[in-house]
């Protein structure tokens, strides 16, 4: 039997051919590539649909039969499973998205206390000692159900990290003219080899986790134009200090919001610069030039750069 000879993907045939310096090839390839990406979003957006129905049609039945025969210990593990899929495909969800939620202001507080409500009641989080500090005065522009699901999938970041037992604390506070959200927990702390790495997508320091958590957390963060990060325990003045602390350090409702970053991208052919283009886009503004000449006028244009 003649071995199974594995067709590379579009972009290691894109990358083939520009190495190669075969501009057809990788305009070929480009093409793919494109249509790949889209037909890819496409089916995972209509697969998530598809799974989302039944999950609540689940979760409805589940908590309808926890009403008739109370709170028994399978049915409180169901529901619990069921949350945590649904959960699961909403963090896939988001992370797909490439349209922006509609924002506008709000209490901070709001979506914050939602956020501890569907913890708290959430079976495995049973043994986690919640506490919320959520003034009513801090508000920010924003949307109320990201800034929920952000602030969830940090407290279950929190409830992972220490195997569903221990102290978790919610804080909002004012930082100059700015609001900040912050998640303590007084587990383990995470590895020193993870701290740099994570944000990034299946990274995690806990064996329950997904790792798309922390992941959705800052692409909801960037929506916001907001940052999000580890900040040193001494942080917040807690006896004794948390072992981990999340900071999410969102804008002024009146401060301009801060400009997308520019990248310039100059190359005489069209399908280098539309590649960098359809790479690059989600990240920043790509401005194209053909030639150097045109490169310079776009950088000396009054306020471009």
């Amino acid at each position: 039997m003649l071995p199974r000879m594995e067709t590379p993907s579009p972009l290691a045939q894109l990358l083939q051919a520009l190495d190669a310096g075969d501009l057809e090839k990788a305009r070929l390839a480009a093409v793919a590539l494109q249509r790949a990406n889209a037909h890819t979003h496409q089916v995972a957006a209509e697969v998530l649909h598809e799974l989302r129905q039944p999950l609540l049609g689940a979760k409805a039945y589940a908590q309808l039969l926890a009403e008739e025969a109370g709170s028994s210990g399978p049915l409180k593990l169901l529901l619990a499973q069921v949350e945590r899929m649904e959960q699961i495909v909403s963090d896939f969800i988001r992370l797909a998205s490439e349209r922006p939620a509609p924002q506008q202001r709000l209490s901070l507080a709001a979506p914050i206390w939602a956020a501890a409500k569907v913890f708290s009641v959430n079976p495995d989080s049973a043994r986690i000692s919640l506490e919320v500090e959520a003034p009513e005065d801090l508000t920010i522009q924003g949307n109320a159900r990201l800034i929920e699901q952000l602030t969830l999938n940090l407290l279950n970041n929190a409830r992972d990290a220490m195997s569903g037992r221990g102290r978790v604390k919610v804080t909002l506070a004012r930082d100059g003219a700015s609001a900040a959200l912050y998640v303590s927990d007084w587990g383990p702390g995470i590895p020193d080899e993870l701290k740099t790495r994570i944000f990034e997508p299946y990274v995690s320091a806990s064996k329950r986790g997904t790792g798309l958590g922390l992941a959705v957390c800052r692409r909801i963060a960037q929506e916001h134009h907001a940052q999000i990060a580890l900040v040193p325990p001494t942080t917040l003045r807690e006896v004794p200090p948390p072992a981990t602390v999340f900071r999410v350090l969102f804008p002024p409702t009146d401060a301009p919001r801060p400009p997308r970053k520019r990248l310039l991208v100059v190359d005489d052919e069209g399908i280098i610069r539309m590649v960098f283009k359809d790479l690059m886009d989600k990240e920043c503004e790509v401005i194209e030039a053909a030639t150097g000449e045109a490169a310079l006028e776009i950088y000396d244009y009054p306020g471009r750069y």
